[in-house]
């Protein structure tokens, strides 16, 4: 089997401190001592050559089966990247045995590597694996590894049974690994609560630097993490100080709310500490299990203006295929097309059919529509000659705002803007206009006059990324009574103040936001084909209701 381990991948070369273990019991920590044969968990062997994710890479996984499971029940999971690391196995044949974790096995999985038909290493995807800082390797474990380690049996002929439940579900990795760790339960709590990182990556590789920053802004997630790290921590100094930005997200997790712990020694880019630490970390991960890990609170001004720490996001019932945009309706509820036909759908899940679209017609807002480069409000034409057009906004006084590819006005249409892009939204006091750019982080402000002119258009809005792509900001946006901007994003929903800046961002639990409505005091967003809801502490504007003015926040 051909694989790259974890130490020839980065840590051969690195120089080892003398060791001064974080306390002096970790060396001779009883988890660290062989078990006996009888006690000691089964390993199974195999390799994935093909994968969709990372296309022609192979890699080895190895699956440890503990002697006390049974298939009867779900066990939990520890996913290791760079295959068997910290003595793992040696550990957790002590730790389930004494009753210090639940019965789990691990899934430690090694980096890919591609080959020519020659068989040399003509690429290593660990970096690319490890440190980028989408949902990919997530999407990878998810989807093609674990359903290979569930269709092995063990040598006494049970089946793998793993449990789903995030709360049962914790992974670890050192260096690239331990951002990679990080990463996976960053971008998909849903499937992990329980991070171990060591000697963890958060440098300037493939966006991990940005991380501090993002923690801090972002609405907490249910995790609970162990970092470990040495003082004297750099393995390539291009790439920043790695003790340096361990200390930023430590920083970062208190500022945020979470239940973080640190372990910092005399060491550098090594996992020999991590390894040290590994027993202590897997009892404090552990601890109290059953009981699940919960949200922290976070100390960030914008998320507590905005949320009620009452509500959270709920799944709303809808059993309508939803893939388009939704749209704020009167009384807290919103609209949507499907199949040609408009529904409203409540918070509670009730779905009323109220109308019949007609062929071509495309659906642009509460009474809106689009057909023949013609839109109509209720039914009525309000103006023509809306070549391209991808999103529109009522204003009060039967005006509209739209963005389309020509400029073209009429009575009831205040002004064509030219950006391309379908996301567009008005200010609660009518004097600006914002709308999405392809291509890049911002969004452009547009200066609307009395006159309806649209004035001095720049870049303003600055929106944060780590999907390491196209940054896709065409789902709607909306504004909040006070001025505040939420845009849908790959990220959640990000939320930017009168400067343009991003202070608070609302993580989802299914991933992705595609598109959102913001009606009184209920948001509502578009995940994939899930529709969810959330009761807020701020209110979304409703331009039905005239021009409205709000306090300014200053020049910040």
């Amino acid at each position: 089997m051909k694989h790259i381990s974890f130490i020839c991948a980065c840590l051969l070369s690195c120089v080892v401190f003398a060791q001064q273990a974080y306390n002096v019991a970790s060396p001779y920590d009883p988890a660290t001592i062989p078990v006996s044969e009888e006690q000691r968990g089964e390993v199974i062997t195999f390799s994935i050559n093909q994968s969709l994710r990372y296309p022609g890479t192979t890699r080895e996984i190895l699956v440890y089966i503990p002697q006390q499971y049974n298939d009867t029940a779900p066990a939990c999971l520890l996913v290791c990247m760079d295959g068997i690391l910290y003595d793992a196995t040696t550990v957790l044949d002590n730790l389930i045995t004494s009753g210090e974790m639940p019965v789990t096995i691990g899934v430690f999985i090694n980096p890919g590597v591609v080959y020519d038909e020659d068989n040399n290493v003509v690429r290593y995807n660990r970096c690319k694996e490890f440190d980028s800082t989408d949902d990919t390797w997530a999407q990878f474990i998810e989807h093609e590894v674990l359903p290979q380690v569930r269709a092995l049996k063990t040598k006494d002929g049970q089946s793998i049974n793993i449990s789903s439940d995030p709360n049962d579900c914790a992974i670890t990795g050192a260096s690239s690994g331990g951002i990679a760790a990080f990463t996976a339960a960053w971008n998909r709590p849903d499937m992990f609560s329980r991070v171990y990182t060591t000697v963890g990556t958060f440098v300037a590789m493939r966006g991990g630097h940005e991380y501090p920053a993002i923690v801090r802004k972002t609405e907490p997630k249910p995790l609970r993490i162990y970092m470990q790290d040495g003082w004297y921590d750099v393995w390539n100094p291009i790439f920043g100080e790695w003790f340096e930005y361990n200390l930023l997200m430590e920083s970062a997790f208190n500022f945020a709310g979470y239940e973080a712990f640190h372990v910092w020694n005399r060491g550098n880019h090594s996992i020999k500490y991590g390894t040290l630490a590994f027993p202590d970390a897997m009892r404090w991960l552990w601890k109290g299990y059953p009981a699940r890990v919960n949200k922290g609170t976070s100390n960030n001004g914008m998320l507590q203006a905005i949320l009620d720490p009452a509500y959270d996001w709920t799944q709303v019932p809808c059993d309508i295929s939803i893939s388009g945009d939704i749209y704020p309706a009167a009384d807290g509820k919103m609209i949507f097309a499907a199949d040609n036909k408009v529904y409203m759908l409540s918070a509670d899940g009730t779905c009323q059919l109220l109308s019949t679209l007609k062929i071509g017609e495309q659906l642009m807002g509460e009474g809106l529509t689009l057909r023949s480069n013609t839109l109509y409000k209720d039914g009525q034409k309000v103006a023509d000659g809306l070549r391209g057009c991808q999103a529109v906004q009522e204003l009060s006084q039967g005006k509209y705002v739209a963005l389309c590819d020509e400029q073209t006005k009429t009575n009831s249409l205040v002004s064509i803007l030219t950006e391309g892009t379908r996301a567009l939204a008005i200010a609660p006091d009518y004097r600006f206009c914002v709308s999405g750019q392809e291509n890049t982080h911002h969004l452009i402000s547009t200066i609307m006059d009395k006159k309806g002119n649209m004035l001095y258009s720049e870049p303003f809005y600055y929106l944060h990324d780590l999907t390491n792509g196209t940054l896709a900001t065409a789902g709607n946006m909306v504004f909040d009574t006070n001025g505040n901007l939420y845009v849908a994003t790959p990220m959640g929903v990000q939320v930017a103040d009168h400067n343009g800046r991003v202070r608070a961002i609302l993580s989802l639990p299914a991933g992705a936001v595609h598109s959102l409505a913001f009606s009184g005091k209920y948001l509502y967003v578009r995940c994939g084909e899930k529709i969810f809801v959330r009761q807020m502490k701020a209110i979304g504007h409703n331009p039905k209701h005239g021009a409205m003015s709000y306090q300014s926040q200053g020049q910040g």
